[in-house]
């Protein structure tokens, strides 16, 4: 997964198996499909994000961060085509 600029801490796979939750010391979570495409950086953490959980039905994720802070994020499903592995281009 390239697009982080500091240390990965985590990698989770969705509920679906269809995208990943990275984490890391450069204060983002990011999104990506299956294949390892970018899809979403979510930023709000004053420090390193130390791990990522999705919520069973892979609609929220909550992060832990170095700042004493856990955050949910609601996930933009409509990046995802339903029922595939095929997503559509974020460009």
């Amino acid at each position: 997964l390239e697009g982080h600029t500091d240390v990965v801490l985590s990698a989770t796979w969705s509920p679906d198996g269809r995208m990943i939750a990275s984490t890391s010391a450069d204060m983002s979570l990011r999104l990506w499909d299956w294949t390892g495409t970018p899809l979403q950086i979510l930023k709000g953490h004053t420090s390193g994000v130390r791990s990522a959980a999705w919520s069973p039905d892979g609609r929220t994720i909550v992060s832990t961060g170095e700042d004493g802070t856990l955050r949910l994020w609601a996930v933009r499903l409509d990046l995802v085509t339903p029922g595939t592995s095929n997503l559509p281009s974020t460009s």
